[in-house]
């Protein structure tokens, strides 16, 4: 069985009868591997967001807000350069991304001191749960010190076109900690307060100590 991304859960969720969730059951089961299609705007994969999503994980590793103008700027000049409606269409929704997050308030989910991030290993990026292989892909995992002991962190970048509810980016923050407790668990003590899944579309997150304490739901496959 190929693996299969939280997104696709996402979206079988989102099926309102029971014959739409069996017939895209059985094609994510049966389905054979094919080309990755860069810029596919519906499902927010390829190359589509790469300069908003990139521009914030590097806001966040070194904790610079000033990148946000600068990649804005940069994004402005490709957008009044291209002719193209679809390309200036991809430049000005990556523009309003960086635009909204400006807003963001990167250090409530940044430890004021990170020790080190962790390289995450292409083994690790299928969890297997309930025999499903699930991919898993965070962007940064980080690692810091709190009351003596050494905690591990993590964001997970999600772009997609009109973003998610909460409750579904609560399914990619749970994930993400199962993802966490399977392969750090031995070294680290999770963070349930570092551990975070964020919708760049509408600029908006989950953390999983929301999960823990009732505010958002539990993944309930």
């Amino acid at each position: 069985m190929q693996k299969i991304t939280i997104k696709e859960l996402v979206d079988f969720r989102r099926k309102s009868s029971d014959n739409g969730r069996k017939n895209f059951a059985y094609k994510l089961k049966n389905r054979e591997v094919k080309e990755k299609i860069d810029g596919d705007e519906s499902s927010g994969g390829g190359d589509y967001w790469v300069t908003s999503t990139s521009c914030i994980y590097n806001v966040f590793k070194y904790n610079k807000n000033e990148f946000y103008d600068l990649k804005i700027n940069e994004l402005t000049t490709k957008f009044e350069a291209a002719e193209d409606k679809r390309i200036k269409s991809m430049y000005q929704r990556n523009i309003d991304i960086l635009s909204n997050f400006k807003d963001f308030h990167i250090e409530a989910i940044r430890p004021s001191k990170i020790l080190k991030f962790e390289t995450v290993q292409k083994v690790h990026t299928v969890l297997h749960i309930d025999e499903f292989p699930l991919y898993i892909n965070p962007s940064l995992l980080f690692s810091h010190e709190r009351n003596g002991k050494n905690e591990l962190g993590a964001i997970w970048l999600v772009p997609q076109l009109y973003g998610f509810k909460k409750a579904e980016l609560g399914m990619f923050c749970e994930i993400l900690y199962k993802f966490l407790l399977k392969n750090y668990s031995d070294n680290y003590q999770i963070s349930d307060d570092f551990c975070f899944a964020i919708d760049t579309f509408s600029a908006q997150k989950v953390v999983y100590q929301e999960l823990k304490n009732g505010d958002v739901p539990f993944f309930d496959p």
